[in-house]
């Protein structure tokens, strides 16, 4: 049986048309730029999220990158953040002229909050944990360091939009947080594209102008270089914000598929690997489906034979990449124990509950085996 770790095509044809329509109304008002549905896609992701304000980005490595910029972070200043993450939120920090500062994760994949205390200092300026996978960090304990030490927080939740904790979503615990909506992600565009949420109107203020090379507009028309700050072109399409209302009507949809696939996951594989744990009062946003074993690469090779598509992810860890080697091997053995245990299943919405018995089937077959 094949099952593919992702599916990008758009098989349904209501939801084709629906696409089809979006693009017809973006096509027809003509404003291809900073158009009717970037306000509109804004203002749904702030109100989903629980934030006052939401700023769509190009990208989620843009949103990351002016979050930190809009903080008005840069060189001599240090942000901590987890090795185990895509490399963008690590690049973000360093674009900025800051210092990425690594520390350790927990078990669960995520930044421990103790360690992120230890390697605080006086240049250190803010913290960015990284829900990975769409499990939430430990926040209670980062919200209270934070403000403990006056620092700000940045919720790198490009892969948590449909987590939470309790009656707060991702997103919501932070300064500013960002979120990435490209094609892989359980909100998805399709092409690039980004959002950054705060409560501050300040920083709502210079993101605005962050993400449109610095500028403000003249409501004259006549001077289109008043630049406040140094940026580059960092906007979100008018096509990907229109295209991401639609699937914002069928995220709800997207996630219970996911969360079915990967509950009979975990009741098939609990005790066979080691599963991704939860807070007790966590949704998980199911953006990837982890799992823990010995034997990892084995089971990787008997899956490819079975026609089961798997990752590794992330390696190598981001303080082991050139930019950020320096010549030294960190100690993180947490981190480093998981990058050779864990392996990424399939998880999407297109696929079956008997596709995922097979992978998960597969899985108990090897390890029966001894």
């Amino acid at each position: 049986m094949k099952v593919p770790y992702l599916d990008l095509r758009i098989k349904e044809k209501a939801h084709r048309e629906a696409l089809h329509k979006r693009l017809e109304g973006v096509l027809t008002h003509g404003r291809i730029i900073e158009g009717p549905e970037v306000q509109d896609f804004e203002q749904r992701i702030a109100k989903r999220v629980g934030t006052r304000f939401a700023v769509g980005t190009g990208s989620g490595s843009s949103a990351i990158y002016m979050a930190l910029k809009a903080l008005d972070i840069g060189p001599g200043d240090e942000v901590i953040t987890t090795p185990y993450t895509w490399i963008i939120t690590v690049n973000a920090i360093a674009a900025t002229g800051a210092k990425p500062v690594f520390v350790d994760v927990r078990e669960d994949f995520n930044i421990d909050p103790n360690k992120v205390e230890e390697k605080i200092r006086s240049k250190t300026k803010a913290i960015i944990p990284m829900h990975v996978a769409g499990h939430l960090c430990q926040m209670s304990d980062l919200e209270r360091l934070a403000r403990r030490r006056g620092l700000h927080i940045v919720e790198d939740a490009a892969q948590a939009i449909c987590g939470s904790l309790g009656s707060r979503r991702a997103g919501s615990f932070s300064t500013a947080a960002a979120f990435s909506m490209n094609p892989m992600k359980v909100l998805h565009g399709y092409g690039e594209a980004g959002v950054v949420t705060t409560n501050s109107e300040r920083l709502y203020r210079r993101l605005k102008k962050l993400r449109h090379a610095g500028t403000r507009r003249d409501p004259t028309g006549r001077h289109f270089n008043q630049c406040d700050f140094i940026s580059l072109n960092h906007k979100i399409d008018t096509l990907q914000a229109a295209f991401l209302l639609e699937n914002l009507d069928r995220l709800e949809f997207i996630w219970q598929k996911r969360e079915k696939i990967a509950k009979r996951y975990d009741a098939l594989l609990g005790g066979v690997v080691e599963l991704q744990q939860l807070h007790p009062d966590e949704v998980h946003g199911r953006y990837l489906y982890l799992i823990r074993c010995k034997k990892r690469d084995g089971l990787r090779k008997i899956l490819a034979q079975k026609g089961v598509e798997t990752k590794i992810v992330y390696s190598p860890l981001t303080c082991d990449a050139t930019p950020y080697r320096h010549g030294r091997r960190l100690n993180m053995p947490v981190s480093r124990k998981l990058l050779k245990q864990s392996l990424s299943l399939p998880l999407h919405e297109k696929m079956s509950l008997a596709q995922a018995e097979f992978v998960a089937n597969t899985i108990i077959k090897f390890f029966a085996k001894g």
